[in-house]
């Protein structure tokens, strides 16, 4: 089950702009379907963008939550530095609440993946709903840090982080988000993911882009700790989504193997696929 809004998006490349849906549900779910793993998404959307959902793969079932508004979102990329994005959103507040789960069989699916991408998308109340389920829970940490200043996204430290993080299992991250999480601006990434993980998650995953990936795992003896270098794209089209992409690809190595190297190579690489095409990632070389 994948969790979040879905959104109208604007993207400004240089001289070249495109109107696309967006969001971390929609990404994800591509991704997922690649693999033809059967998915559901829960959504928020405005009624009259319900045309946004025909974008998603036919084989998934989307439970949408209509609202008032749908989130917006301007990704602009003033260079060719994947790594350099800024943001400008309209952030309505439409929560997903624990009563939309009363007619569904939670107990059926593998994982949960939360992609919030505004403090108000998932509230605490239905996080602790998920957890009493039993299921892993994969949490992109991104919209809880994430406010808006004269239209612009900026990032605030997370309050009430360890209320969160001792309900979920795995948990994703930026090295942009690492370093505002807790309120201080040092890089020193995996000491970063130790003290987050002692709030609750198993394993802390902190992407750099080109610089790879730091992961840490409390449950591996010893090591612990893997630094996993990035793929080289044979091209640079579309960043967006790159994250949203990873944590998806993590999961579904994850029904297959608990080894976090594994997890993390295979995730990096599909990543690479990701961004050398234009939107969300639907057809994936399975090698």
């Amino acid at each position: 089950m994948i969790m979040g809004p879905v959104t109208k998006d604007r993207i400004i490349k240089k001289d070249k702009i495109f109107n696309t849906v967006g969001g971390g549900v929609y990404y994800q779910s591509a991704v997922i379907s690649g693999f033809e793993i059967q998915n559901t998404v829960v959504t928020t959307l405005s009624k009259i963008d319900k045309n946004l959902l025909q974008n998603f793969r036919e084989d998934v079932q989307i439970i949408p939550v209509y609202t008032e508004k749908t989130m917006k979102f301007e990704n602009i990329y003033p260079n060719d530095n994947p790594n350099h994005r800024i943001q400008k959103s309209q952030i309505p507040v439409n929560p997903i609440n624990p009563p939309i789960f009363s007619d569904m069989n939670i107990k059926e699916y593998d994982a949960i993946l939360l992609s919030p991408l505004s403090p108000y998308d998932i509230p605490l109340e239905t996080v602790k709903y998920l957890h009493k389920q039993n299921i892993p829970i994969y949490l992109g940490a991104q919209g809880y840090l994430r406010h808006i200043k004269n239209d612009n996204v900026v990032l605030k430290p997370w309050k009430d982080y360890k209320n969160f993080l001792k309900l979920v299992n795995y948990l994703f991250l930026d090295e942009m988000e690492a370093r505002v999480i807790l309120g201080n601006s040092h890089d020193d990434f995996v000491e970063i993911a130790k003290i987050l993980s002692n709030f609750g998650p198993e394993e802390v995953v902190i992407t750099r882009g080109d610089r790879g990936v730091i992961i840490y795992s409390k449950k591996t003896v010893g090591k612990g700790i893997y630094d996993i270098s990035a793929f080289k794209p044979e091209k640079i089209v579309d960043p967006t989504g790159l994250g949203d992409t990873f944590m998806a690809a993590y999961a579904v190595k994850k029904q297959e193997t608990d080894d976090p190297e594994k997890c993390g190579r295979f995730a990096s690489y599909v990543a690479t696929l990701k961004i050398g095409q234009k939107g969300a990632l639907f057809k994936i070389n399975k090698r």
